[in-house]
């Protein structure tokens, strides 16, 4: 019997796959994964397509260029002579026609808020703490410690796990990572089960739903537990790999390509044949967390579906942006400004930066002890950056109480599991 698979490779690959040849790998080192890229190499060259050094000129004999960033997106390259081509099919491409439920720029601010230009002299979005004054910054940090006094007594801890992956936590051969990521997406389907989200009826909606780990699971307990539910996907990218393409009864999952900052979800077709919608979040970067609030809000107001509530994970608080943060009114009204907003989203940092040390200075107890200049020692400056975060995080949590939800903060792991281990649960009143 012919080997097809063999027969239909290029004539370069059918000669090593013959000869038992082992592909050339590329050389280049990724340092956050602490090896090298697994990608095979074109024949006479060291390194694939996304890692060729950008610097080489143009080779006159092989007709060969530079890569490129992509115009369409700059998170990877292109060669310069196929960028034509590329610009065709890349996966960054916006869509030939714009779909109903798209209106930019919807959920960036809420009605009634002004985007005021912020003067040059205070605080830009570019600012240092470094730079900063160290009266100023000693300050802030006593105006941080006051808030978080009056906040901190509204979190509190509460970490259940759903049963539907009690056996998948059991599985042996599976790495610290694999397991992170379990017990954080156990954890959030018991908080839902916990606050009888999982009824009936209902349509879930993950936003930022990347490989769709989450939708997976709910899908799990959909097909098993619940009737007449839906799960639908939002993620502005083409993922690779997705989890939800497992799901084997298909007609309850939909997925939507759409950032969270143009997506009116009430427009969306899936909502229409359904009586109440959860929102759910596991990972969701900064100003995401702030749009799918305010997606969810907006649409409350505009559609006839009971708007159930949302449990979203909160993380990389570095990444907000004032134009889009849910918590202003907050803010201001605990005398936060615009200035100081851009200094806290650089000190949250401090919370989950590491030590900083190597594993053979692990137990030099001097290197926590170290102070900066504010007189700060390391452990200092975490616990700090753990008040910035919760400050940030209570602003959403008042955001959602304003607008007619009952609002907690739960700590829904423990930090062992992750040091952003704080969700917002949301339950209509």
């Amino acid at each position: 019997m012919e080997n097809t698979e063999v027969d239909n490779e290029p004539d370069s690959k059918k000669a090593k796959i013959q000869s038992g040849e082992q592909p050339i790998r590329c050389k280049y080192f990724v340092q956050r994964k602490k090896r090298y890229c697994k990608m095979t190499v074109g024949v006479g060259k060291e390194y694939c397509g996304e890692h060729e050094p950008t610097d080489r000129t143009i080779d006159p004999e092989s007709g060969t260029s530079d890569r490129i960033p992509c115009p369409l997106d700059s998170k990877h390259t292109v060669s310069a002579v196929k960028l034509e081509k590329h610009l065709k099919i890349c996966n960054a491409r916006p869509p030939a026609e714009q779909k109903p439920y798209i209106v930019p720029g919807i959920n960036c601010t809420s009605d009634g808020e002004e985007s005021e230009p912020l003067p040059p002299t205070e605080g830009v979005s570019g600012v240092k703490l470094s730079d900063m004054p160290l009266e100023e910054l000693t300050t802030l940090i006593a105006k941080i410690d006051r808030l978080y006094d009056t906040v901190e007594p509204l979190i509190k801890e509460q970490s259940p796990r759903h049963s539907i992956l009690a056996q998948e936590l059991r599985t042996e051969h599976y790495g610290p990572q694999t397991l992170k990521h379990l017990t954080q997406s156990s954890a959030l389907l018991g908080l839902l089960e916990q606050y009888e989200f999982l009824q009936n009826d209902t349509t879930f909606v993950e936003f930022g739903a990347g490989k769709g780990q989450v939708a997976y699971w709910l899908a799990r307990i959909v097909e098993t537990q619940l009737q007449n539910c839906k799960v639908l996907l939002v993620d502005r990218a083409s993922h690779r790999h997705k989890k939800d393409n497992k799901i084997e009864t298909r007609e309850i999952v939909q997925r939507v390509r759409a950032d969270i900052a143009d997506l009116e979800l009430h427009r969306v077709d899936l909502l229409e044949s359904t009586k109440r919608l959860v929102g759910i979040g596991k990972h969701l970067c900064g100003s995401a967390t702030d749009l799918a609030l305010r997606c969810l809000v907006r649409s409350r107001a505009k559609s006839a579906v009971l708007m159930k509530g949302c449990l979203f994970a909160l993380c990389c608080h570095h990444r907000c942006e004032w134009r889009t943060f849910a918590g202003k009114q907050f803010l201001l009204a605990n005398d936060i400004t615009r200035a100081d907003f851009e200094c806290i989203v650089r000190m949250v940092s401090w919370a989950v930066c590491g030590t900083g040390r190597s594993r053979d200075r692990e137990e030099d107890e001097s290197y926590d002890n170290k102070q900066d200049r504010c007189g700060l020692t390391r452990l200092q400056r975490e616990a700090i950056g753990r008040k910035c975060k919760r400050i940030l995080d209570v602003a959403r949590l008042n955001y959602m109480v304003q607008n007619g939800y009952e609002a907690k903060l739960k700590y829904y792991v423990t930090s062992e599991v992750t040091l952003e281990n704080v969700c917002l649960i949301c339950v209509d009143k």
